[in-house]
């Protein structure tokens, strides 16, 4: 499926009606990213290495990745999902976190099954979003090591979208890193885990 550019660029026009000189060219370069983030997956990786003792920290510092991916000199639109228990007020004061420090937030509760188990996940929410954005944007970064996102990449990339992905080197699904135009670690970001000054809601509980 090929998304068409719904954002064609525009010449814009000076008091005497001409273009105002270089405004087409820094139109040009100004690109338009949409980042969609697995919070309940780096959080569950993260845990993972932290335990293994990989790496030094158990926790992301969601402002520092925040400032990363601004940092991308862009339009820069941030997207988070998560599950969260109803019941657990240090998951519901994280999600709010995130909204102030930027991040639109997409969640749902999480369900218990007839059998007992907790079906958490957030998946389909992310990758239907990441398609209904598509066509707006430039660029497409997913933050997460989850290989089931391999289809989804393919599809961006086949509209002619900019594909990075940005997962923990160790346990990010090779053929998600393979799919991608660009890969990142994402435990490699300085200052990812450095939680000094930060409260207990500015991480993952």
């Amino acid at each position: 499926m090929v998304y068409p550019n719904i954002f064609p660029l525009r010449r814009r026009q000076a008091a005497g009606g001409q273009a105002t000189p270089g405004s087409e060219e820094r139109r040009s370069v100004m690109q338009k990213v949409g980042v969609f983030i697995d919070v309940q997956n780096i959080y569950l990786t993260t845990q993972a290495l932290w335990r293994e003792g990989r790496i030094k920290f158990g926790k992301i510092n969601f402002a520092r990745l925040r400032d990363y991916l601004k940092g991308e000199g862009a339009v820069v639109m941030l997207n988070a999902f998560t599950c969260y228990d109803p019941e657990n007020e240090g998951q519901r004061s994280f999600i709010n976190a995130l909204a102030l420090l930027g991040y639109r937030v997409i969640s749902k509760p999480t369900r218990r099954l007839p059998d007992g188990s907790i079906k958490a996940s957030v998946d389909l929410e992310m990758a239907i979003e990441t398609l209904n954005l598509a066509p707006h944007l430039d660029k497409v970064v997913l933050v997460t090591g989850d290989g089931d996102f391999k289809t989804l990449v393919d599809c961006l990339c086949a509209a002619g979208k900019i594909v990075k992905v940005i997962g923990p080197a160790n346990m990010t699904s090779p053929e998600l890193i393979q799919a991608a135009h660009e890969f990142v670690n994402l435990h490699g970001i300085e200052g990812i885990g450095d939680l000094t000054g930060l409260g207990q809601s500015n991480s993952e509980t």
